[in-house]
């Protein structure tokens, strides 16, 4: 029997500011903003107000009645997630304290509860205070921003990131239950394949029994494995170490495999477990299981060592971004937002989501969806750029139980297909001045990452593999040639993004340029009058260091100099995107050399400047359409080289066949002439392979190339187009002019054509509505179909938003419907 005990509990703070209902689970300063006793954070410069809710402590109570008491043998209160340090009393009596928001946390309570009314209490301590403590006592550890936050298991992020805002949340941020039952519960209990032959697969199944009380002779007991309904094998019980522990394999015939998006269908599996007890059923839980092996191919080569997952047998290159928590304020967070999210990365042709080890283990509605949509989950532990104190016994149990558990609680999901130990710790350890402390010889953190987790995965879950951090290879943790490498010196660094094409990483798990959200999201947190480029409410939602001053460097070395802040928003998305489109083109066509490209980062947990390509409303920006484009299964890459004299014309298949392609290329002047083309019939791309076409000599072309051409390539196969464009400068020197960009509806979707080449159309509706496609490109040859219910739009293009006073145009061009369809 399990009885929530969500909802309405009184709150109050330990200096008697506040006393107010609130939300279980819920967040503190969630509550208060809902109410209206505090200032929403993520408007104007709020941020600030929020300050001395961090220093309070707060008391969580709950009243309950109960008509009768449990009569079951075991009854225990049950807390998924207490956010963080706390003390916990029923009825008075002191039950005990919570340390860690990442853990479960159970206590028996038969002998406490009683008929008619109960009092829960549970004081939270301020995650600053109590952390400032910790600090005082056991000396400042390296980390960057807030050093404190590495004495405290709680999600990083919340004490402020180069992209988050400072916000320590308290309270009880996952559900609190009784749960009563008779004799045992199972727990932990997973699938997974261990081998294929042909079309029968074998299967090992193992978990754990939990028991409050002696089950006498463990032969009475047995688990029942049921696949599909239809009982698989029956497995005994045993102790492992002082666990009651369950264990087996069987083989299952006709075996349906669980890929990644893009590669084949994500079957799950219907498992069910049930403890049986003399054949009766004493309990059973049931998940929904993929089978499939996975593992990383580490081979030496030429460049050092290859670092590539591989997928029932077939290598798969990882097409994806990093995932940050939802929202600062994880209370706020709803079913729907996932879905919204992990959907848009599937429609984005993504195979696979990094869960950043800042955040927090995600809520079992992204791993289910990502199960479901076939989108790998590189799953760190939540360790991020912090000496953590691993010299400290009781900091170092504390984490491996952390790790211990979220494996357990985890391991069933098809979709993760790595455990790491942190981020950037490793990397910091070789390059942050801060972090190059050793404590006996060791690193801070590196009794945990390479002693105590691999060994605990090794044990759970041999089912995947292990990595210590990310970056992590060779002699550097951020080696080239090994492992995987996060590339910042593009954008942090203040390096173009040209200089991608210096990086050959073998797996490249971060790389990000910034920009502005959506309109509507800065109108939330600014007014008309604060939407100035350098005002304080706009630096105020940009964490980077210099963050706004980059956003403008970047613009003027492609755009020209912007003044006007709709041009700068406009301007900073189309940058954003051309630049991660450049660094991803450039290591897919390394396929496999590279192994992988993850952005950072898919989306955002407030209303701010920053990497994402979607942002807090789940407003997609430039780089979310661009990505559609640079992560499709079938990629052409067109590269001008001045110094080669010549155009290379590259395609990349991701498809796991031959494909056959017809192909065409053409260049246009801005004037809308076109001056040459080429045409290739029935060409054959290889499955799984990159593909040079062809190279054009600037020879060949019948006239000199300039800033003012583009040339245009599109391939067609089975109905679909995939097309891309090579410039021959920068935006900055052509002169664009006004490409009469034109639309007419078709049923449910926009074709747009042009009179001469446009860049970057953009359509802006009033109507919240995701697009099929936008912030594309046009030439007079080519149509554009996008899906869009909405009338009510606004077309732009990019000859709208160069400076006026370089000859590009004098007004905003409005587009609107052709003649035919007014």
């Amino acid at each position: 029997m399990i009885r929530s005990l969500a909802g309405k509990w009184q709150i109050s703070d330990d200096e008697g500011q506040y006393a107010f209902a609130g939300d279980v689970p819920g967040t503190v300063q969630g509550d208060l903003v809902q109410q209206g006793l505090a200032p929403h954070p993520y408007v104007g410069t709020n941020e600030t107000a929020m300050r001395d809710l961090e220093n309070k402590s707060w008391t969580y109570v709950k009243e309950f009645e109960l008509d009768d008491l449990p009569t079951e043998e075991n009854v225990e209160l049950v807390f998924e997630g207490v956010d963080t340090l706390s003390d916990i009393r029923l009825n008075g009596r002191y039950l005990g304290s919570t340390e860690d928001m990442f853990l479960e946390y159970r206590f028996d309570i038969k002998d406490v509860l009683k008929t008619g009314k109960n009092v829960l209490e549970v004081h939270i301590k301020s995650p600053v205070r109590e952390a400032v403590n910790l600090e005082r006592v056991y000396g400042k550890r390296g980390a960057t921003d807030e050093s404190i936050r590495a004495y405290i298991r709680k999600a990083q992020y919340s004490y402020g990131w180069d992209w988050g805002i400072r916000l320590p949340t308290s309270g009880i941020w996952r559900p609190v239950v009784l749960e009563s039952y008779s004799r045992a519960r199972l727990t932990g209990c997973t699938a997974s394949l261990e081998e294929q032959d042909d079309k029968t697969g074998r299967v090992r199944v193992s978990g754990y029994v939990a028991a409050g009380t002696d089950l006498g002779d463990l032969g009475d007991y047995r688990v029942e494995v049921r696949v599909q309904d239809a009982v698989v094998v029956e497995l005994p019980i045993e102790y492992v170490g002082d666990e009651l522990h369950f264990e087996g394999t069987f083989s299952l015939q006709n075996i349906r495999l669980w890929f990644p998006n893009g590669l084949g269908e994500q079957y799950l599996y219907a498992f069910e477990f049930i403890l049986n007890n003399d054949g009766a059923p004493v309990c059973s839980e049931k998940e929904r299981i993929g089978l499939r092996t996975v593992t990383l191919t580490r081979e030496q080569d030429a460049e050092g060592e290859s670092f590539i997952f591989t997928v029932n047998g077939r290598h798969v290159f990882a097409k994806g971004a990093n995932w940050i928590p939802a929202d600062s304020i994880l209370s706020w967070i709803q079913p729907d937002d996932y879905s919204r999210l992990v959907h848009m990365a599937r429609d984005a042709n993504m195979n696979m989501l990094r869960v950043w080890g800042g955040g927090i283990y995600e809520d079992k509605q992204f791993y289910a969806l990502c199960d479901e949509l076939g989108i790998m989950v590189w799953q760190d532990f939540m360790f991020a750029c912090a000496e953590v104190p691993d010299h400290l016994e009781w900091f170092r149990q504390l984490s491996d139980r952390e790790v211990r558990e979220a494996v357990r609680n985890l391991r069933y999901h098809a979709s993760i297909v790595l455990w790491c130990g942190n981020n950037e710790n490793n990397f910091g350890f070789d390059e942050w001045p801060m972090m190059g402390h050793k404590i006996n010889g060791e690193y801070l953190g590196n009794r945990l990452y390479l002693q105590d987790f691999p060994m605990i995965c090794a044990r759970e879950d041999p089912s995947r593999p292990y990595w210590p951090s990310s970056p992590y290879g060779g002699d550097k943790a951020n080696s080239a040639g090994y492992g995987d490498q996060h590339v910042w010196n593009v954008w942090s660094g203040w390096a173009d993004y040209k200089s991608y094409a210096d990086e050959n990483g073998r797996f490249i798990s971060e790389f990000g340029f910034e920009s502005a959200p959506d309109a509507k999201t800065i109108d939330f947190f600014a007014t008309k009058k604060e939407q100035n480029i350098l005002g304080s409410v706009m630096l105020s939602h940009n964490k980077k260091v210099e963050g706004q001053e980059r956003i403008l460097r970047f613009i003027n070395a492609h755009f020209g100099l912007t003044t006007d802040f709709g041009a700068f928003i406009y301007l900073s998305q189309l940058d954003q995107a051309e630049a991660i489109k450049f660094g991803v083109e450039h290591w897919r066509a390394r396929k496999y050399r590279t192994a992988g490209t993850l952005y950072w980062q898919l989306n955002d947990s407030w209303p701010v400047f920053s990497w994402s390509s979607v942002d807090y409303f789940k407003r997609p920006k430039a780089l979310y359409y661009y990505a559609r484009r640079f992560y499709a299964d079938i990629l052409p890459i067109v590269r001008y080289e001045p110094s080669d004299k010549a155009v290379s014309v590259t395609v990349v298949n991701d498809r796991y066949e031959d494909t056959l392609v017809d192909m065409a290329l053409e260049i246009w002047d801005t004037g809308g002439t076109k001056v040459w083309e080429k045409k290739y019939g029935g060409l054959r791309l290889l499955r799984d392979s990159v593909s040079t076409v062809d190279i054009v000599s600037t020879d060949e072309v019948s006239t000199k190339l300039s800033s003012d051409m583009v040339m245009h390539v599109s391939v067609a196969c089975e109905g679909q187009r995939y097309d891309n464009y090579a410039r021959f400068g920068e935006f900055r020197e052509a002169r664009l002019m006004d490409p009469e960009v034109s639309y007419v509806r078709e049923g449910d979707s926009l074709v747009f054509r042009c009179t001469r080449p446009a860049f970057g159309v953009h359509i802006a509706t009033e109507d919240e509505c995701l697009l099929s496609d936008d912030f594309f490109n046009l030439v007079p040859s080519v149509a554009v179909r996008v899906k869009c219910s909405s009338d009510r739009i606004r077309v732009t293009s990019l000859y709208d938003y160069l400076d006026k006073d370089s000859g590009h145009g004098e007004t905003v061009h409005e587009v609107t419907r052709t003649e035919a369809q007014k």
